[in-house]
């Protein structure tokens, strides 16, 4: 397995190690957020023949800092059989992505008693494995960039519930050897629902 590599992939790691290590503020609020969705719209070079196009389940959390307006964040998602059957080449396969992200949110006092809109960006890693008869494919990390923005709305002074769509893309990436001359590329969107504590 090799590490994350690039400027973008040590950012989001940066990010991520960061947030844990921020003192909340008494102006800003923690909120942490498991979550249940669905990628699609994926496009790659990893594989020939693959059928990356249909959804796929993930599962995942975040934690976020957010204050009156600005906040940072932390996303760990996991995507398993990402690469489905591949026309049975592919034995198995799942994407993994964890990034940083900068989050702009709608001013709290204003949202208060209603959804709250955000819009967030970042970067980190995405880790691809894949698991074939040949053994030629075998996955890689590499550095990736996310943006999305989703709604947050909380129906008790803890609890509420948050929808969220973010596209992922990798960065950089070596050739695929005996299947592609282009370098290791991967893309989707996720959708997701996440029930939202905050402290």
């Amino acid at each position: 397995m090799r590490l994350p590599h690039g400027r973008a992939g040590l950012t989001g790691v940066a990010l991520l190690l960061g947030l844990v290590c921020v003192p909340a503020r008494a102006s800003a609020e923690w909120q942490i957020k498991p979550f249940l969705g669905v990628t699609f719209d994926a496009a790659t070079t990893f594989t020939l023949g693959n059928d990356v196009g249909h959804s796929r389940k993930a599962v995942g959390v975040s934690g976020m800092l957010i204050g009156e307006i600005f906040g940072v964040e932390g996303d760990i998602g996991h995507t398993p059989d990402f690469f489905g059957t591949a026309n049975g080449l592919v034995l198995s396969s799942g994407v993994t992505t964890i990034t940083g992200n900068i989050v702009v949110a709608v001013p709290r006092h204003l949202t208060r008693y209603t959804l709250r809109p955000y819009v967030v960006g970042g970067a980190g890693m995405m880790r691809v494995k894949i698991e074939d008869y040949a053994e030629v494919l075998g996955g890689d990390n590499l550095p990736a960039v996310d943006f999305g923005g989703g709604v947050t709305g909380f129906v008790t002074n803890h609890v509420g519930v948050s929808w969220d769509a973010r596209y992922f893309r990798s960065l950089g990436g070596q050739p695929v050897v005996g299947v592609s001359i282009a370098p290791e590329q991967l893309s989707f969107w996720r959708v997701s629902m996440a029930l939202a504590v905050r402290f």
